[in-house]
């Protein structure tokens, strides 16, 4: 605001002709009001401050009046830029301020942006449990898929199985005519085997329970020794009572074993020989599923589960059992037409 010493004067100005002594008066007096009043001097009047007498005299002999006029609503723009570099110089002191802050130190509360509430914390917990459930069904999936065998259609089957002369547990010769009438599951192998046989045996003994459970004693498991050599039916014997109850342990001489492996395609070949009774036999690792008939209807490797191998054996079982129940329908048929 003006003083009232320098209203008087530009009210005096204005109430008669203009003087070159009374503009600059009026003018000198502006200019110390202006510098006394504004903390930080405009350029406008920073200009008017440093005129001297004379050139304020010749704006005076020009208007003296509208030319301070002029320059005083021209300090209007000068303050507004004056204060948007006041602002800036502001924010950039708080940056530098930030800036200088130790790592570590705790945020005002009012500058965190942390959007945390319950629903987000549920949301969070179910889309991690689902993607783990997600990661364990692919892992279960690529086990099963590892294991399991591809069904396809069988088109023919291998010539495998055929007639054999063997000694049973107790001695006595058999053949294969002594198992017709009853579906039996054989395994190669031998009693001096550390690891493989015995595990094998257990999945032979634990698919054969499962088929007496659902179907009944309907399927006899055999094991035939490749080891004649130290393979003798006492052997045998002790050697099959640690597994299924109908187990038939079977054995002979080396050409008889020789001559029902041939006929199964069975593989296995006597290792480094440390002495006459310490050495291992390399040899195939599957389960033979025969028929009643004395026919080969399904081989099983060791990548299957004895749960896989009864659920093939009764899917074969069945079968037979709707063939024979449909010719024995159809007998009856036949005998009621000739009736």
């Amino acid at each position: 605001m003006l003083s009232a010493s320098l209203r008087r004067t530009l009210l005096e100005a204005t109430s008669r002709p203009a003087s070159g002594a009374l503009a600059t008066s009026a003018a000198s007096a502006f200019c110390r009001s202006c510098s006394s009043h504004c903390a930080t001097p405009s350029t406008s009047s920073r200009a008017l401050a440093t005129m001297s007498t004379r050139q304020v005299g010749r704006l005076s002999s020009r208007g003296p009046l509208l030319a301070l006029s002029r320059r005083s609503f021209a300090t209007k723009d000068d303050k507004s830029a004056e204060a948007h570099k006041t602002e800036g110089r502001r924010q950039m002191e708080d940056l530098m301020e930030m800036k200088r802050q130790p790592e570590g130190q705790e945020l005002d509360p009012s500058a965190q942006n942390v959007q945390f509430t319950w629903k987000s914390a549920l949301f969070t917990t179910f889309v991690c449990g689902a993607i783990l459930w997600y990661a364990e069904f692919l892992l279960r999936r690529k086990a099963e898929e590892g294991r399991a065998t591809t069904t396809q259609e069988v088109i023919g089957k291998p010539r495998l199985g055929g007639p054999f002369e063997l000694l049973d547990r107790k001695g006595k010769p058999v053949t294969d005519k002594d198992y017709l009438g009853q579906y039996l599951l054989i395994y190669f192998g031998f009693t001096f085997c550390p690891d493989i046989c015995p595990q094998e045996m257990e999945k032979q003994t634990r698919a054969v329970e499962l088929i007496d459970e659902s179907l009944g004693p309907v399927v006899t498991p055999v094991f035939i020794s490749v080891d004649p050599a130290r393979d003798t039916p006492p052997m045998v014997d002790e050697y099959c009572q640690d597994f299924h109850p109908r187990i038939a342990g079977l054995t002979g001489t080396p050409e008889q074993v020789k001559a029902v492996s041939r006929a199964y395609r069975v593989y296995y070949n006597e290792g480094i020989r440390n002495s006459d009774k310490d050495y291992l036999i390399d040899h195939s690792i599957i389960h033979y599923f025969v028929g009643k008939d004395g026919k080969f209807i399904e081989f099983f490797g060791k990548n299957m589960t004895a749960q896989e191998m009864a659920n093939k054996m009764k899917v074969a079982i069945k079968q037979d059992q709707d063939k024979a129940a449909a010719r024995k329908a159809r007998r009856g048929v036949e005998e009621a037409d000739e009736d």
